[in-house]
């Protein structure tokens, strides 16, 4: 494990991390000296440990804080998961609709084409009437 000489509330300290924490330790203790600056004005004022604490307080209202709005946004991605499944169902009945109405429509078809030919036939029907009336008034 590499070690890591750090200064961490203008204290000297030799961590030892993962290689891949490094970031995330370098990050934490940059995020601890911002704090640390913040409260600087205290400094002899108060104790070093009353100004850990406050630090401590103001972190963990931070980390309330982001865990409020993550509650929020899991909240969001529910209410969005819901209201896609409410739109999956719409939109699955409206296939279904749509696939109901092509069977209606394929049927109708089927009926058209029916009439059609019964048409033809009473057409070619018609044809031969004629010509035998023409074929009998000629004859």
């Amino acid at each position: 494990m590499p070690n890591l000489d750090v200064k961490i509330f203008n204290q000297k300290l030799k961590l030892s991390y993962e290689e891949d924490e490094k970031e995330r330790i370098l990050n934490a203790i940059d995020i601890l000296n911002k704090s640390w600056n913040k409260f600087s004005h205290l400094s002899g004022k108060v104790s070093d440990l009353k100004i850990i604490i406050l630090i401590s307080l103001e972190l963990q209202d931070s980390i309330e804080d982001y865990k409020d709005k993550l509650n929020l946004h899991k909240q969001n991605v529910e209410l969005l998961k819901k209201e896609i499944e409410k739109k999956n169902i719409e939109f699955e009945n409206s296939l279904e609709t749509i696939n109901k109405s092509n069977l209606e429509i394929d049927e109708k078809n089927k009926e058209i084409l029916k009439i059609e030919n019964i048409l033809d036939e009473i057409h070619e029907d018609l044809l031969q009437i004629k010509t035998n009336i023409l074929d009998s008034k000629n004859g």
